[in-house]
């Protein structure tokens, strides 16, 4: 019985997911504060790049899928 992933985790689908993470947070960091190099500032953009990464990892595969099947390239079945 080999088990297949219902939902495949690709490379692009994580390198979508840092860049669209690291730029909301470093936009969510400069709308909380002012925008300087300082380590309160770099916190806040890591803080608002996880808080980003861990909510929009679903989405992202979701968006990736519905393009696989519009395109009509369903490989897994």
């Amino acid at each position: 019985m080999s088990q297949e992933p219902d939902l495949p985790v690709k490379p692009v689908d994580l390198l979508v997911l840092v860049v669209v993470s690291v730029l909301g947070g470093a936009l969510i960091a400069s709308w909380a504060m002012e925008p300087r190099l300082t380590p309160n500032f770099v916190v806040a953009i890591s803080s608002g790049t996880v808080m980003l990464a861990f909510f929009l990892f679903i989405p992202v595969m979701g968006v990736r899928t519905f393009l696989e099947e519009r395109k009509g390239g369903n490989e897994g079945s």
